[in-house]
């Protein structure tokens, strides 16, 4: 700027305001509780079952993404994130892996899981719904090709913007082969 600019009684006060969810986002909406019983998931991040032991939510992979995991792990400037699970994960017992997300302005974002070898494959989330918390169960069979019983990463890839995210995890348990050799049920 330029030229005089005067001003006066410039403070911070009193307490923020209670969310209200009118979507507003004056106060961030947290994440919805989720309702599996703890016993039944194999919980990557999340307040309510926590994080995976040893796992790393910012390997340096030359990203520019910035990554900061605390009440949720949050993408900002997402083009890809990786999370390095603490060892490898048998998830081939499990039917779906889940994840709520949140955006303002994403309007492009990849899941993928990771087995050895690199055996990865893409989820596009659905990113049309804007300012609230979306909650998806990805079927397992959605990610053919990777080794299941084997599972090393996670990545976030191919997206923009800022996503949230939190109560990442597998539940459910797999469906019953159907013996036809095609590897479905």
């Amino acid at each position: 700027g330029n030229g005089t600019l005067r001003t006066d009684n410039i403070y911070f006060g009193g307490t923020a305001p209670a969310d209200d969810n009118s979507g507003d986002d004056t106060t961030p909406v947290t994440a919805p509780e989720p309702t599996a019983a703890a016993a039944d998931v194999l919980s990557i991040f999340g307040t309510t079952y926590g994080n995976l032991a040893g796992t790393d939510f910012d390997p340096s992979w030359g990203q520019a993404t910035d990554a900061v995991a605390g009440d949720e792990y949050v993408l900002n400037g997402l083009d890809y994130q990786g999370i390095q699970l603490g060892s490898a994960q048998d998830v081939s017992g499990y039917g779906y892996l889940h994840i709520d997300y949140y955006t303002e302005d994403s309007t492009a974002a990849n899941l993928y899981l990771v087995s050895t070898g690199p055996a990865e494959t893409a989820y596009a989330l659905d990113l049309t719904t804007t300012g609230s918390w979306n909650s998806v169960d990805i079927p397992l069979t959605a990610f053919a090709g990777v080794d299941l019983a084997d599972v090393i990463q996670m990545k976030f890839g191919e997206g923009n913007g800022t996503l949230r995210t939190d109560n990442i995890y597998f539940g459910g348990t797999a469906p019953a082969d159907d013996n036809s050799g095609d590897g479905t049920a």
